[in-house]
This record gives structure tokens, sequence and C-alpha cells, in this order.
């Protein structure tokens, strides 16, 4: 069974119409959490997610979309947050609502940060170890630093862990001996300093991360529509 895997779309649409356009054929939808937040189309991602039985792990602006009420309403994110909501149906919300912050699919652990806490981030070595110790899991999805890559466990006396980066695509190759904390990178919004739309294709023990470029002037008149800031914009064409 071939997995489309995909991590923190934020509400951008034409990143993630440019996905599905762009994979190859896929059976099953991971997602890795963080639907919402950053650019105005939270209530579409939410619609496609449904429409295809996604299987879903709670991100950080999920999380806090849901619990604006306790949050301070001070600062952009939580403003683009509260719009959000705001347009957001009770079947969005009791949707988001239903994710859990991790989960078993598919043989694989899902996870939006890391197995050891989902609101941490998985961008160094140590990180990597003490995640690798909070689970059992042979091969973990994360998402949270919407960086493309994988931390990889070799076995020994003393475990090896090293880090490749995917940052225009690639692919990784599991042997039955090796662990993996795998990030497909950002749908909505890459970090690493390539601009584009990141996902990955997981099939067995194959692993293949994708990056594919997209009108990004379609975001800046949705940003214009909505009146969002037009530094969301500035962020996608430098990939950071």
């Amino acid at each position: 069974m071939r997995h489309l895997v995909l991590a923190d779309i934020h509400g951008n649409w034409p990143a993630l119409e440019a996905v599905l356009q762009a994979a190859p054929p896929f059976d099953r939808v991971l997602f890795l959490g963080d639907a919402v937040g950053y650019y105005p189309d939270g209530d579409r991602v939410l619609d496609w997610l449904l429409e295809v039985g996604a299987e879903c792990v709670l991100g950080n602006h999920d999380a806090w979309l849901l619990a604006l009420e306790a949050l301070p309403q001070e600062g952009a994110v939580l403003e683009i947050l509260a719009w959000q909501r705001a347009r957001l149906s009770r079947r969005h919300l009791e949707f988001l609502a239903s994710w859990p912050w991790q989960k078993e699919a598919a043989g694989a652990l899902l996870v939006h940060g890391s197995p050891c806490d989902p609101f941490e981030y998985l961008d160094e070595l140590e990180a990597a170890r003490r995640a690798f110790a909070c689970t059992e899991a042979r091969l973990a999805f994360h998402g949270h630093t919407h960086l493309a890559g994988a931390f990889l466990q070799l076995p020994g006396p003393r475990p090896w862990v090293r880090y490749g980066r995917f940052l225009e695509g690639g692919e990784l190759r599991l042997p039955p001996a090796v662990r993996a904390l795998a990030n497909p990178g950002s749908v909505g919004q890459p970090r690493d300093g390539v601009p584009g739309a990141a996902f990955a294709l997981w099939e067995g023990e194959r692993l293949e991360f994708f990056r594919v470029a997209y009108d990004l002037g379609r975001v800046a008149r949705r940003l214009e529509e909505e009146g969002f800031p037009l530094w969301l914009y500035t962020r996608l064409t430098l990939g950071e």
C-alpha cells in the first residue's frame, strides 16, 4: 500500500493542490498535524482531509485553534487562528477535536512533534536520541519543524544516530534493522530555504521525498483578499 505523507499544510490550499497534482497514485493519506494557521483556507484543507478519510494527528496550531478561549488574543498567529475558527463549521471543529496527539497507522507511529512531546522540535541529534528512546516504533513520521529529512538509528551496543536532509526530494531505503524518524517537510510553509510544497510517499521499505513548485502569486492574492499580512507570502518565496 502506498501512503501519501503530509505535514504542516497551514491553510495553504494552492500548495496542497500542487501536491495532489504532482503526487503519484496513492492509497491512503497520513497527516501529521497543523491543518490550520498562517494561510486563509483551513476550511478547504479540512474538507479534503475529511473527504479522503485521512489518518490525522493533532498539531500545535490545531490545538491552539481549539483552545482559543483559554489563550491570550495577542500576536498575528492567534489572530489568524481566531479568524479561521470563526469560519469553520461544527463538523470541522469536531473533526479537529477527534485527532489524537499520536497514533499508529499502517505499522508506523504518527506524531506532530516528537514521540516524547508533541510540541518538541526534532531538529538536532540529541532530541532525536530522546525521541527514539520514547517509542518502540521502527518508523515514526513527524512534522512541526517544517524541514524535510530523516533521523536514522543504526543498531549496535551504542546505537548510532545520523541525519539526512531532503531539500529537493530524494529516496530513502530502510533496511530491516534500521529505525527512522522521518519528516516529509511542510506542504504549506517550508523552512529549509527551498520554496515549494514538500511531501513524501511511503511504500514498504521505500520512502520518497518530493518538492513541487507552484504559483505563489495565488497565495499572495488570497492573503490580499482576506487582509492577511504579506510577510506570509515573503516567507514562501524564501522557503523560510
